[in-house]
């Protein structure tokens, strides 16, 4: 759960004190530019658990990712709320799910369960933001990173697996290739 406080109808998301209009940090407007990512703060924070369970339904038929990517869009780019069976029965059908099958899944909780575990899990890892990111059961961190920091992380993870293995000229590369 990206915010297990919300409540089902969403919480109206005050501006804290300085934080630009758009909400966005100038580090995140930065690395969302750089990464060609459009990014508004939503004035809504939406009640998130009935789109986790979408993309539990979703993995099933492997539209996960296609869902998760729509519902990025339209809650990055297009402000709506996430909460709001309309909009998410809208996103499901346009990556080709059946909203008749998972309606009547998410009306009784179904994967709810699931998503607590998931979420007590990232609590036991010390995973405090969205996203969040484990290399190799050994480097996590949390939030929007350069993607020096990802591959940071797999070399170090490397070094670590295949200490041997490592001659300095990066993540993979063996003397001799390329």
């Amino acid at each position: 759960m990206l915010h297990p406080e919300i409540p089902p109808e969403g919480k109206i998301r005050e501006q804290r004190p300085g934080e630009p209009e758009d909400g966005l940090s100038s580090r995140i407007a930065s690395l969302a530019e750089e990464e060609g990512i459009v990014m508004r703060r939503a004035k809504l924070t939406p009640y998130t658990i009935h789109a986790q369970a979408i993309t539990e339904y979703a993995k099933q038929f492997g539209k996960a990712d296609e869902f998760h990517h729509a519902a990025y869009k339209a809650f990055w780019e297009d402000g709506v709320n996430l909460g709001d069976f309309d909009v998410l029965a809208g996103l499901a059908k346009g990556v080709g799910l059946d909203w008749d099958d998972i309606l009547p899944k998410l009306e009784s909780r179904e994967y709810d369960r699931l998503i607590q575990d998931q979420f007590d899990e990232a609590m036991q890892l010390g995973v405090t933001g969205v996203p969040g990111f484990l290399i190799d059961e050994k480097f996590w961190f949390t939030g929007a990173q350069p993607i020096e920091m990802f591959r940071l992380a797999a070399k170090k993870a490397l070094e670590i697996r295949e200490p041997d293995q490592n001659n300095g000229l990066g993540i993979g590369i063996q003397a001799g290739e390329g």
